[in-house]
C-alpha cells in the first residue's frame, strides 16, 4: 500500500512511524528542511521536501500512484486544499485532518463539495472519548466487533475489585462469554493466560458479548459510581464539545476560561443552560476551592498546556474529585500524568493513529482497535473460501497462523463464542484475533492473502 502523509509534525510523524513499521510504502511531504532531515534519519519512510498544497508539486511525484493521502499539517486550509488536489490527480483515497470547529461540524458538506473521502479533528476524537468515559465511568476504551455483536471494554483495576489479586482463571471462565484479551501493565502490553496474576493497576482489555458485559466489568472495576458534576478546564474546542455532550445527560457543569474575553464570549453561548461559565484559572487551589469542586464526579483539563493540564488534574484530586481526565498531547507525560492520579489521558495524536489505521485496514478487516499507542490491536477479519485457517482445527493451526497471535472470538450464524482447541474454523467465520505490534505486520501480510 503507498502511502502520502503531508505534515511531518507530531501528528503526521506518527502516523508515519507506525505505518513504516508495518512496512508500507510512506512517504513523508515536509516544508521545513531541517524537519525533513530528522524525519529522514529517525523513519523507513521517504521523505520529500516540498509544498504539498501545490498541486504542481503533488503532480511532480506521481500522486495519483497513491492508494492513501493524508494531509495533516496544522494548518486547516492547507489540508483540505491539498486532499482536494490529490484527489483530483488520481489519489484513491484522501484524509484531511481539521482544527477548526466549523469545518467539523460542515464535514458532510466539505467532504462532498471538496471530494474528500475523511475529514478527520483530533480535537472531535478526543472530546468524543472523554465525554464517552463520563458517560460509561471507569471504561477507558469502547469499540464494538461483529455488528456490535461483541464488545470491547478496557477498564482500570481497582483496589475493591473482585479481581484483584486473582488468577484470570479464577475470575473469567471461557463458557461465561468474556475474556481478557490484553493487558496493559507499568506501560507495558501483554497477551494474558489462566495463570496471569491481576494486579491493582492493570489496564485490562476485556471481550464479551453484549449482554455478559456488564457482569464482566464488575469483576475487575469494583464499586463505580455515576457522574453528574463534571468541572471543565479550558473552553477551546476540546472543552466546549465536552460541554455540549455533557449538558442534557449530567446535573451539572462548571466550565473554567482563565482568558476574560473567550470567558464572557463562552458564556453568552450557554445561557439558560445547566452549564455555568467560571473566569478563573483552574490551575488555583484556592478557585478550586472556592467553586466546592471536592463535590463534583469528574474534572477534565482541556488546554493546549499539558503541564498546566496535569498540574490542575493532581490539585483536583487532592481537593476531592473523583476522578480526573487529562488532554495530554506529549505522549512521553501520559504514564507520568497516571502515575500522580490522573484516571485517563487522552492523546489527540494517538486519536487521529487509530481513525487512519482504521481506514488502512478496511481492505483486509472488518474493524479493528489500536491499544497503548500502537503496541497491540485488535482485528476483525473474515473467513473466505481461499482463507489458510479454512477447515483448520485450531490447536493444529501452527504454521496456518501466525505466531503469538490469540483468536479471541468467533461469529457463526449470528452465534458468538470463545474458541478452544477443538474448534475448526468454518468459511463465513468472523474471528477476533489480538496480536501484539511485534507480529501485527505478518497477520496483516497473512490476511492479505
Amino acid at each position: 500500500m503507498n502511502i502520502f502523509i503531508l505534515g511531518g509534525g507530531r501528528a503526521g510523524y506518527h502516523l508515519a512511524r507506525l505505518l513504516s513499521e508495518e512496512n508500507y510504502d510512506v512517504t513523508v511531504i515536509e516544508r521545513d528542511p531541517e524537519h525533513q532531515e530528522y524525519i529522514d534519519q529517525m523513519l523507513n519512510a521517504r521523505v520529500l521536501l516540498g509544498d504539498g498544497a501545490s498541486a504542481l508539486f503533488l503532480q511532480s511525484i506521481d500522486i495519483a500512484g497513491a492508494d492513501l493521502f493524508i494531509a495533516c499539517t496544522g494548518r486547516d486550509e492547507t489540508n483540505l486544499l491539498a486532499a482536494t488536489a490529490a484527489k483530483g490527480l488520481g489519489a484513491k483515497q484522501v484524509v484531511a485532518r481539521v482544527e477548526k470547529a466549523p469545518y467539523m461540524v460542515e464535514s458532510y458538506m466539505y467532504d462532498q463539495l471538496l471530494n474528500i473521502d475523511y475529514i478527520l479533528s483530533p480535537d472531535a476524537l478526543v472530546a468524543q472519548e472523554i465525554s464517552n468515559y463520563a458517560l460509561h465511568p471507569g471504561v477507558l476504551i469502547s469499540e464494538e466487533f461483529s455488528h456490535g455483536h461483541i464488545l470491547l471494554r478496557q477498564v482500570q483495576v481497582a483496589a475493591d475489585a473482585p479481581a484483584n489479586g486473582q488468577l484470570l482463571s479464577e475470575v473469567l471462565q471461557p463458557d461465561n462469554g468474556a475474556l481478557a484479551g490484553v493487558i496493559e501493565r507499568q506501560g507495558k502490553v501483554f497477551v494474558p493466560d489462566g495463570t496471569t496474576r491481576i494486579a491493582v493497576g492493570d489496564k485490562v482489555s476485556l471481550l464479551s458479548k453484549r449482554e455478559t458485559m456488564s457482569e464482566a466489568l464488575s469483576k475487575f472495576q469494583g464499586r463505580v459510581s455515576t457522574i453528574q458534576r463534571v468541572a471543565i478546564m479550558g473552553a477551546g474546542t476540546i472543552g466546549l464539545w465536552i460541554a455540549h455532550a455533557l449538558e442534557k445527560k449530567v446535573s451539572e457543569v462548571k466550565l473554567f476560561e482563565r482568558e476574560s474575553e473567550r470567558a464572557r464570549l463562552v458564556a453568552g453561548e450557554f445561557q439558560k443552560r445547566n452549564i455555568q461559565v467560571i473566569h478563573r484559572d483552574a490551575t488555583s487551589r484556592n478557585s478550586m476551592e472556592q467553586e466546592h469542586l471536592d463535590s463534583f464526579d469528574l474534572f477534565i483539563a482541556t488546554t493546549e498546556d499539558d503541564e498546566r493540564n496535569i498540574l490542575a488534574g493532581v490539585l483536583a484530586r487532592e481537593v476531592g474529585v473523583s476522578s480526573v481526565a487529562a488532554v495530554v498531547h506529549h505522549v512521553d507525560f501520559a504514564p507520568l500524568a497516571e502515575k500522580l492520579g490522573i484516571n485517563i489521558t487522552v492523546t489527540p495524536r494517538s486519536m487521529i493513529a487509530g481513525s487512519v489505521l482504521k481506514i488502512v485496514r478496511q481492505k483486509t478487516v472488518a474493524a479493528s482497535a489500536t491499544l497503548n499507542e500502537g503496541d497491540a490491536e485488535i482485528l476483525e477479519i473474515t473467513v473466505h473460501e481461499h482463507s489458510p485457517l479454512k477447515g483448520v482445527m485450531l490447536k493444529n493451526s501452527k504454521g496456518k497462523l501466525p505466531a503469538r497471535v490469540l483468536v479471541a472470538t468467533v461469529l457463526r450464524d449470528n452465534d458468538t463464542f470463545i474458541p478452544n482447541g477443538n474448534t475448526v474454523i468454518r468459511e463465513g467465520d468472523s474471528l477476533i484475533l489480538i496480536a501484539t505490534t511485534e507480529n501485527i505486520h505478518e497477520v496483516r501480510k497473512f490476511f492479505q492473502r
